[in-house]
């Protein structure tokens, strides 16, 4: 939330700074359920999807071209600021 704050008031090195502690965060705790489920094939096999949901998040930057992650719980959603291909209304 605060990092959202800082960038619509501009004060970007505030927000580059929040995204940076968000992200050790999760790289913490990425490699802290990966050391808490080693060796135990269920949880491994349980946590595959989520830890590299997280995995991705945490390795995409704001301008890389290709495919990226914005929501963890929906993946199918994309960026509503990218213009798609024109759809085709019927005014019937």
């Amino acid at each position: 939330m605060m990092a959202g704050r800082y960038a619509h008031a501009q004060q970007f090195s505030r927000h580059q700074r929040q995204l940076r502690i968000l992200r050790s965060r999760l790289g913490r705790i990425i490699r802290d359920i990966r050391r808490k489920i080693e060796g135990q094939p269920a949880l491994e096999e349980a946590f595959a999807l989520p830890l590299s949901r997280a995995a991705q998040i945490r390795s995409q930057q704001q301008r890389q071209r290709g495919w990226k992650l914005y929501s963890f719980h929906a993946p199918e959603v994309e960026c509503i600021g990218k213009a798609g291909p024109p759809r085709l209304t019927s005014s019937a």
